[in-house]
């Protein structure tokens, strides 16, 4: 260390490592994350590697939560954040390797609930235990933003299914023809946030689980007294559906199949 020198009388030590990043910004994100304890909660409720070693279940979340706010596409992009020193000091742990990060989606899955699964049709899997738990880290996000911003008691609930294309040789022919998967999701409109989703196979018709998966965004909601609006395209234009949703005195708007009749 040199002796302190100059009319300001600093002394400088050596041996300092300077590191940068261009995504320092996630630092806001991530300390938000941990402020509301997520990455607690994430670690109680999801899936842990059987040694004690490497990431805890909320680090690895906090990692997929920042492969998708910085741009990443799939999870061979995780390689761009375990490589950088800067995100890494931000942190204070080195994101997982690619491997690493799809093994642990992996353990999401859960090969029993496929054994009731018919030799023609259709087929949604009972949800398994690890993603029952991710379902609680996303009750406490919402419970959070309730808490802390003046969201009003109205809610306004969009429903739809998204195709997603693709060639996996084990996926399903969709209505239309092509082979893809179905993201099901229900939107609390106003605030952008997915109250309830699923992800099916291609050949699942729309329509199918409506009602249920309605009920579940509906009880993610804190009890209160809530004004439920919905609003879906034709595949939740189903009596028995209308019905339930009158019952329960929400209001809804949903389209009409296009029948001669009509």
């Amino acid at each position: 260390m040199k002796q302190p020198t100059g009319l300001l009388n600093i002394g400088i030590a050596g041996g300092l490592k300077e590191v940068s990043t261009g995504w320092a910004g996630a630092s806001l994100l991530m300390e938000l994350f941990r402020k509301l304890e997520l990455d607690q909660i994430a670690s109680l409720v999801l899936p842990t590697k059987k040694t004690t070693k490497g990431l805890k279940a909320g680090q690895m979340v906090e990692s997929f939560i920042l492969l998708s706010a910085l741009g990443g596409e799939c999870v061979d992009d995780m390689k761009r954040l375990r490589n950088d020193e800067g995100l890494r000091e931000i942190l204070g742990y080195q994101p997982p390797a690619a491997e690493t990060a799809r093994q642990w989606l992996d353990s999401f899955h859960d090969e029993t609930r496929m054994l009731n699964r018919p030799v023609q049709g259709s087929f949604i899997p009972r949800e398994s235990g690890a993603l029952s738990g991710l379902k609680e880290v996303n009750r406490c996000c919402i419970g959070h933003l309730i808490n802390n911003v003046k969201t009003g008691l109205e809610v306004t609930l969009d429903v739809d299914t998204q195709l997603i294309e693709t060639t996996k040789s084990e996926a399903k022919y969709c209505y239309d023809g092509y082979k893809a998967y179905q993201a099901m999701k229900v939107v609390w409109a106003e605030n952008l946030l997915i109250l309830a989703d699923e992800f099916r196979e291609g050949n699942v018709y729309p329509d199918k689980d409506i009602q249920r998966m309605v009920d579940e965004a509906v009880a993610v909601l804190p009890s209160k007294e809530w004004k439920i609006n919905i609003r879906s395209d034709s595949a939740a234009y189903d009596q028995e559906i209308l019905d339930h949703w009158d019952g329960n005195h929400w209001g809804f708007a949903v389209s009409a199949d296009m029948t001669p009749q009509l």
